[in-house]
């Protein structure tokens, strides 16, 4: 009877071993705190990926404001160079931080995958008069980028951020929305790398 017990608790204790375990597996990988909203999901490092396939941004679906119609027209000529500098700029960073095996714009997948989606939800054009005669951040241009992370193979998100970037000079600058939306596409490219590199 007392080697049954034995057993019956050597069992037991594997057993709260195994839960223990499997539990920290599953907690999320802690927040980099880059971005301006970040949520994780997964708890395995980005590490076990080889390749990266950052998507096209999307940006149909965009708010506008401080636009009006001859604004808009020229926000949606700009739309394919900022989704090109947005991604050379991400891709550039990912290589210098020597981060994956494999780096791809697209669809195509090869090898052990997660995939980045990304979609531009608002351009702010901002208003050169409120940065004038108000400031204090009022009437800044501003592009706010939301995202996520996907595993190719599975579908599951593994996180999910949001960033709105008002720099070079986005809150100060009397430069305009023409001026100021690609260096700020460039920014958030970096942004997002730095906020993948964490995750490594």
């Amino acid at each position: 009877m007392r080697k049954l017990l034995s057993v019956v608790v050597a069992m037991l204790s594997l057993l709260v071993g195994m839960v223990a375990l499997s539990a920290a597996d599953e907690a999320p990988l802690a927040k980099p705190n880059v971005l301006t909203d970040e949520t994780i999901s997964t708890g395995q490092p980005l590490s076990c990926y080889d390749t990266i396939i950052i998507r096209d941004l999307k940006m149909d679906n965009a708010r506008y404001e401080h636009v009006d119609e001859e604004t808009r027209a020229k926000i949606d000529a700009m739309k394919p160079m900022l989704n090109r500098i947005y991604q050379e700029s991400l891709a550039m960073e990912l290589r210098n931080r020597n981060l994956f095996k494999h780096i791809q714009t697209g669809d195509q997948a090869g090898g052990k995958a997660v995939v980045l989606e990304g979609e531009i939800v608002e351009f702010d054009a901002g208003s050169r008069a409120l940065r004038f005669w108000v400031g204090f951040g009022a009437g800044k241009t501003y592009l706010l980028l939301k995202g996520r992370l996907v595993d190719a193979q599975t579908g599951k998100e593994l996180a999910r951020f949001e960033d709105r970037e008002t720099g070079y000079k986005g809150v100060m600058s009397m430069e305009d929305f023409e001026a100021l939306f690609p260096h700020q596409a460039k920014s958030l490219g970096e942004n997002v790398a730095t906020f993948i590199g964490k995750l490594y």
